[in-house]
């Protein structure tokens, strides 16, 4: 009995080694590093707040009407200097004066340009997306289009015959609007409506085109345009980035929040997929968010890089699912104690060819571009907020739908708690001021 036991142990021993050499399990002391290249954890993930807060600002700001934008700018439609569409985008993150003023100083350098909103049926009468519509005219027309604000990254202050080094396209996401639902499902009904996906395939090129046009963007040696969304929104950048004409100035970057797993590539034809391929994707999104568990867990390319932030309180997923509350932890994040972090951009996804060049730094306008053509594909970052109680608790609707928002705050990383309660009439009093 005792040699049988022993050649059970023996037996069971050599699968648990044989499994440890075919899995490369590797020792525990290399497992605990939360800083590489392929996986960063917790507070090494906030200090890549100051890298994301411009475009989260952006995706929650998207969820503004176009016309109140448009209202920004001045005669002939030039750009706001004034700084009026800069608070505007800000205020759409929150009402708390320290997050607003960071929020301003984070997207200061940057313009609104344009926007749609509405059906889409052809950007500008565009002759492209008119020869184009054809294939879509068997699908019916719906309520809604994608809306979108085009934002471009000059310098501060602001003057006129400035050159621009960035122009994003940030998308709106999920309201309650059937137009938006039937987009979400368009695996579903996009075979019968014209629906965003749709709409945006014919028309992407004629919105480059437009911002091709800019005088900013002419005036530049080498600028660059990335797209920005949020839920919905996410979906619509990814889509737009893998669909734009890789013969024409076309998207290099897409900073996707809370994203959609729905992004319409069957709709995009196959050579033009590979050749926009090398398009470098940031999914961004909160840890338990609604979305979460419906998008792929493994990276589909090595251009993607997954970033987890654990910035709001413990939550039903679709009261997670929040881009001004996320974008307003960003901010947060970027400050300890009054002061304000180091920027630090992502490590390089080594086996991506990407031409985005990030921004060395976020103190001037028209900064310095780093190539990003490197670090391993697939990175997951993941940050987290130190957990406080009581602080707030938040209720906007799915998708950044318009919707009742009761803020209460989270804690500082590192355990630097700001917490508020609401007054009568909507007044807020600090408990802890800190920023």
């Amino acid at each position: 009995m005792r040699h049988v036991l022993i050649a059970a142990v023996r037996r069971r021993l050599f699968a648990v080694i044989f499994l440890a050499v075919a899995l490369n399990v590797q020792p525990v002391s290399a497992q605990l590093s939360g800083d590489t290249a392929e996986y960063v954890t917790a507070n090494y993930a906030t200090r890549l707040a100051r890298y994301y807060a411009p475009y989260a600002i952006q995706a929650a700001a998207a969820y503004t009407d176009v016309a109140s934008f448009d209202a920004t700018r001045g005669p002939s439609q030039q750009p706001s200097f004034d700084g009026s569409d800069v608070r505007l985008a800000a205020a759409s993150i929150s009402n708390e004066p320290e997050i607003v003023n960071a929020a301003t100083k984070y997207l200061q350098s940057w313009q609104y340009q344009f926007g749609s909103e509405g059906y889409l049926t052809c950007f500008e009468t565009d002759p492209d997306c008119l020869k184009a519509i054809k294939k879509d005219r068997f699908t019916l027309p719906i309520s809604g289009g994608p809306t979108f604000h085009v934002w471009a990254r000059t310098r501060f202050p602001q003057r006129a015959g400035a050159a621009c080094s960035e122009v994003s396209i940030a998308f709106r996401g999920s309201t309650l609007s059937t137009a938006d639902w039937l987009t979400s499902f368009d695996p579903v009904t996009g075979y019968v409506v014209d629906d965003h996906y749709r709409q945006l395939r014919r028309n992407i090129d004629a919105i480059i085109k437009k911002i091709t046009t800019l005088d900013c963007y002419r005036r530049a040696k080498n600028p660059q345009i990335v797209s920005v969304g949020h839920s919905l929104g996410a979906g619509l950048a990814q889509f737009s980035a893998l669909a734009n004409n890789p013969a024409r100035p076309r998207i290099v970057k897409v900073f996707a929040f809370d994203s959609s797993p729905v992004t319409g590539a069957s709709y995009i034809d196959k050579r033009v997929q590979i050749q926009n391929a090398d398009a470098e994707i940031d999914q961004v999104y909160q840890s338990g968010e609604a979305l979460q568990r419906l998008r792929p867990s493994i990276p589909s390319s090595p251009c993607v890089r997954t970033v987890v932030f654990d910035a709001l309180l413990p939550a039903p997923g679709t009261t997670l699912h929040n881009m001004p509350a996320l974008a307003r932890e960003m901010v947060r994040m970027t400050y300890e104690d009054g002061v304000q972090q180091p920027y630090k951009v992502p490590r390089q996804l080594t086996k991506c060819p990407s031409q985005y060049r990030a921004p060395a730094t976020d103190q001037d306008g028209n900064p310095v571009l780093v190539s990003s053509s490197g670090a391993s594909g697939g990175t997951l970052v993941e940050a987290n907020s130190t957990r406080a109680r009581g602080g707030y608790a938040m209720a906007q609707g799915f998708g950044g739908a318009s919707g009742a928002l009761r803020d209460a705050s989270r804690s500082m990383p590192r355990g630097k708690a700001l917490t508020h309660a609401r007054r009568p009439g909507g007044a807020t009093a600090k408990r802890v001021a800190r920023l």
